[in-house]
């Protein structure tokens, strides 16, 4: 099955895959394992580990499980602000989503979100460079997070508490990566939070239990 996905419009396609022998993937695209058992076959042996990401270009594909696919992000320059613009039109920030006092002023921007059984998605803008996201270790429900970069460079902080001077470790994100798990054995989360280094566009999967 392949599905058209437009929630990364108007810059970024998307197609989600789903158990196919041969895929013919076009040009230069972000390969995301959404699986979280079955690595997804790429060609001469090499195979995506699940719930990891890489970059591939006019390549074959065999998903036993679940892919997504990301086209023409590296066509994206954040620096346009006439880019920059636009996006921030169409996806809303997370203020006019919440209204929280925590996130009036904050550079974040949402594309809508797109929900396929029990995984959800949406692609997340971080305007300006520096800036981090609320410090969390609790989620609403039972999930698998994880945080795939799209556009520019960003890193996912482990804390040892709320406090943000608290991060002992930094899992750096560049584009067509995402970080290693951050829950353990028992699907503990340590408290951590998304931080963007430049300007940058990542992908925000949620898999439920």
């Amino acid at each position: 099955m392949i599905q058209k996905l437009t929630f990364g419009e108007p810059f970024i396609a998307a197609r989600y895959i789903e158990q196919e022998a041969d895929y013919a993937a076009p040009d230069q695209c972000i390969l995301v394992n959404l699986d979280t058992e079955q690595p997804v076959l790429v060609e001469n042996g090499f195979s995506l580990p699940p719930l990891q990401a890489c970059e591939i270009r006019f390549s074959h594909i065999r998903v036993p499980g679940k892919a997504l696919l990301l086209r023409h992000a590296g066509t994206v320059d954040l620096n346009d602000l006439q880019t920059l613009d636009i996006l921030r039109k169409v996806w809303k920030s997370n203020w006019e989503l919440t209204h929280l006092p925590q996130h009036r002023g904050v550079p974040y921007y949402k594309s809508p979100k797109v929900t396929l059984g029990k995984l959800s998605m949406n692609l997340c803008l971080v305007a300006e460079p520096e800036c981090p996201s609320g410090i969390h270790r609790e989620h609403d429900r039972p999930i698998r997070e994880l945080h795939v970069q799209v556009v520019g460079q960003g890193a996912v902080d482990l804390l040892r508490s709320p406090d943000p001077a608290s991060v002992y470790a930094s899992l750096p994100l560049a584009a067509g990566t995402v970080h290693i798990p951050e829950w353990n054995a028992e699907g503990v989360y340590p408290w951590h939070r998304y931080r963007s280094v430049t300007r940058c566009i990542f992908l925000a999967v949620s898999i439920e239990e």
